[in-house]
This record gives structure tokens, sequence and C-alpha cells, in this order.
């Protein structure tokens, strides 16, 4: 216990320092320097857009946010979300402008009130980058994907009409992210012996006691705040 204790103090001085480090901006003028200002990119994709039935965007709309980049904290901010690109858009009096994280790997963003973090996680048998948005506190991460796919134009076939280019949202994707692991994507029940093998047999008779079917985003949380109890 005096051990646990021990670190748990050194993680809260670690934090501190940390916390201390992060200088506050105030104005997002700062951001031009490391945006992408790509607008050509930009315009093709709305005109591109403009022939795709659906939207790319959750929500069109801008909305006040911040973001972290280097030990900055950048806030003020007018941000979307783009999960068709994976990327966020910042309104700026020059017009829109966005960041590719796979250059510029902006880790927290803060949108609406809502937590976004670049995640690496497990797809299949590949890595993946992709921003998704925190969901509780603790040290156990859960993650929401939300993601938009563009399913490809259909011509006409026999009885069937053709069909248009559209963007589509996939049902919303829980992910759990321990340690210094990449995120994997929870299932329920069955996913617990890949995600938790330390605790497999404790946990699994928490799930069996409190009657969980781990199918609501609200029941994986007391899951992780039970698991992180544990450790």
């Amino acid at each position: 216990m005096k051990l646990r204790a021990l670190i748990c103090a050194s993680l809260l001085v670690l934090a501190a320092g940390l916390a201390g480090q992060t200088r506050m901006i105030s104005s997002g003028n700062d951001m031009i320097t490391f945006m992408n200002s790509d607008l050509d990119y930009l315009k093709n994709n709305k005109e591109r857009y403009a022939k795709i039935e659906g939207s790319a965007y959750l929500d069109e709309a801008f909305h006040n946010g911040s973001v972290s980049y280097k030990h900055n904290k950048y806030m003020g901010l007018q941000l979307r979300h783009n999960p068709y690109e994976g990327y966020f858009e910042f309104q700026t009096e020059e017009g829109i402008k966005f960041f590719d994280p796979r250059i510029t790997p902006i880790d927290t963003v803060w949108l609406d009130k809502k937590t976004f973090l670049y995640v690496l996680y497990l797809a299949g048998k590949n890595m993946k980058r992709d921003y998704m948005r925190l969901m509780n506190q603790g040290s156990t991460m859960v993650l929401q994907f939300s993601h938009v796919i563009l399913i490809q134009s259909e011509a006409a076939k026999g009885y069937k009409e053709a069909k248009p280019a559209r963007f589509e949202k996939r049902s919303d994707a829980i992910y759990i992210l321990t340690g210094d692991q990449p995120a994997m994507e929870f299932k329920g029940k069955k996913s617990l012996p890949k995600i938790f093998p330390e605790h497999l047999e404790t946990l699994s008779g928490y799930v069996k006691t409190e009657k969980l079917k781990l199918k609501k985003t609200s029941e994986i949380i007391n899951l992780c705040a039970y698991y992180d109890s544990l450790r």
C-alpha cells in the first residue's frame, strides 16, 4: 500500500509539472504557423462533397473549442470535426483551414464541452490513428469512435435503380485504452479476455454480480472504474 501511495503521489507531482509547462494562448493567430492552409485542397473537397449525398460531418456548424499542441493550449477557436477525413477544421478571418494530424499531431481537442484524443488503435491486424471522444475520467479510458464512410455510386442493374455516391455514418464504436497499449474495440463480454487479461476472473465475477450486459456506455465506464480500483 505504501508503494502504491508513493507511485500515486509521484504521478500527481508529474501531472502538476506538465500542467505548469502548458502555455495558454487566448488567440488562434499563432496556429497559422503550423495549420495546413492548403486552401485548394479544401476548395476541391467542397466541390467534391457537393456531388455526394449526405454529409462528411456529424455537425457542419463551427463551435467554440481549443487544442493542445507541443505544451501550448490554443483557446477561443471555432472548430468542427470532419470524421470522414479524420481531421478538425478551423475557421479564421481568411477562411477555413485544417490540420492533418499525421503531420501536425495535435493530441487533444476540446470542442463544445467534448474532449477528443488522437489515439493509436487496433483495427484488425493493423494499427491506425484517429480522433476519438473521451467518455470518462479514469486511468483506463473509454473512447467513442464516430466514423463516416463514402459509399461509391452504383450503376443501375436489372431491377435495381442507380444510386449516387453518398456519405454514411457508421454506428459509434466503443474503444478501451489501457496503459501504453493501443486502444481496442469493446464488443461486449467476449472482449474481456483480450482487453483485461490481468484481472479477468475478478472482472467476470463483477459483471455477473452486477448483472451487467455491457451494452451501455455507462456500464462500460463502471467496469473500467472497477478495473482501475484493482490495479
